[in-house]
């Protein structure tokens, strides 16, 4: 079968649907399906190339809304109808990633006029903004433009009840939900004299307790949270790309950006616990990192999974106090911490292999 994947963004871009796109392309390869993404050409990256023998297509994009407003909404040059036209033509299946999005608009209307098989992936849903303006401009594209990708998808899949309940606003179509995966030998637990190594490595101090957040620096993710619930007992370690405003002073909260993955996943080792305090989220691929790497996990909003033991994954409201709380019980209780750690990497490995999650795909 031939696969064609329309994602907004791809790898050297950061982020969780680059992640997902990538591990389902290398496991429908591996299966003898032959796979191209179609993805923004932003720098200087080749118009066509393979990674994992996958054939990765760009076309040119420019990214001022996410440079200004954090906004990840790439407008592609005009040259993208004609490379879909040409990929579409010649594919058996093509999937979206995200409902919105300029490649998913063409991709749903030129596979839907070649009567070509479309699978919708909706990763996070609407996103609440501080500006009443993007808030008011998002709502009208998931009712034009998300109107048309969602009628031309034959199936349409979402990461948690909240997504759902959102598109199921917009649609009368049957929503099912879809795992994301972990690479579970990547994203590993290590022992103490290990963890003490890459504390090292990466200039982290030793002997203090670490709090990690992996994520975007943006509002959403709830990083300003973060911040201000950081005290005096534990260091942060932050994990993302974007810039931080106003710049951070404190000598306790420790920056790194731009990470390539096995790098960030040596992050998650040296780390004591894990952080992600969302105000809108899908199902961030950083927790199922953290869960992968023996982390306790506070996260907020429903955990999307009805199998976890809610006593073992702290789930709280995005609020200051709480985090505190949170952070407080878990890094002054060590047999907690031990308990929530081992938890985590069991439900990482029985539940999110990367090859269960591509069985959606099967047409």
């Amino acid at each position: 079968m031939k696969v064609l994947i329309l994602t907004h963004y791809f790898q050297p871009h950061i982020g969780g649907i680059e992640i997902v796109a990538y591990n389902h392309a290398k496991e429908l390869m591996k299966e003898g399906n032959e796979v191209t993404i179609v993805t923004s050409r932003l720098n200087s990256e080749k118009e066509i190339s393979f990674i994992d023998k996958i054939r990765i297509k760009r076309v040119k994009a420019i990214n001022p809304f996410e440079k200004r407003f954090h906004v990840p909404y790439p407008l592609f040059s005009p040259k993208l109808v004609v490379v879909l036209i040409n990929e579409i033509k010649k594919t058996d299946l093509v999937v979206l990633h995200g409902t919105i999005y300029l490649g998913s608009f063409f991709g749903a209307i030129i596979a839907k006029y070649y009567k070509k098989t479309v699978i919708l992936m909706e990763h996070v849903g609407f996103v609440e903004y501080k500006s009443s303006i993007l808030n008011l401009i998002q709502k009208l594209l998931y009712l034009s433009v998300g109107k048309i990708v969602i009628n031309s998808s034959k199936k349409i899949f979402v990461l948690n009840p909240d997504v759902k309940r959102y598109i199921s606003g917009i649609t009368n179509s049957p929503i099912a939900f879809f795992r994301n995966g972990v690479d579970t030998n990547m994203f590993h637990p290590v022992n103490t004299r290990k963890q003490t190594q890459l504390r090292k490595k990466y200039k982290l101090p030793v002997n203090r307790k670490l709090v990690l957040f992996v994520g975007r620096f943006v509002q959403k993710k709830g990083l300003d949270l973060v911040l201000k619930s950081k005290e005096s007992s534990f260091d942060l370690v932050l994990v993302g790309g974007g810039v931080i405003d106003p710049p951070i002073t404190d000598s306790g909260i420790h920056i790194f950006t731009d990470l390539a993955q096995p790098k960030v996943a040596e992050i998650y080792q040296a780390c004591d616990l894990f952080v992600l305090p969302s105000r809108s989220e899908g199902f961030p691929l950083s927790i199922l990192e953290a869960m992968a790497s023996g982390l306790p996990i506070i996260t907020t909003g429903e955990i999307y999974l009805d199998f976890v033991d809610k006593r073992l994954v702290k789930i709280i409201k995005p609020e200051v106090n709480e985090i505190k709380l949170s952070i407080r019980e878990i890094i002054n209780n060590s047999n907690l911490l031990r308990k929530m750690g081992n938890y985590s990497r069991k439900i990482a490995v029985s539940e999110f292999a990367w090859n269960n999650s591509i069985s959606i795909l099967k047409i």
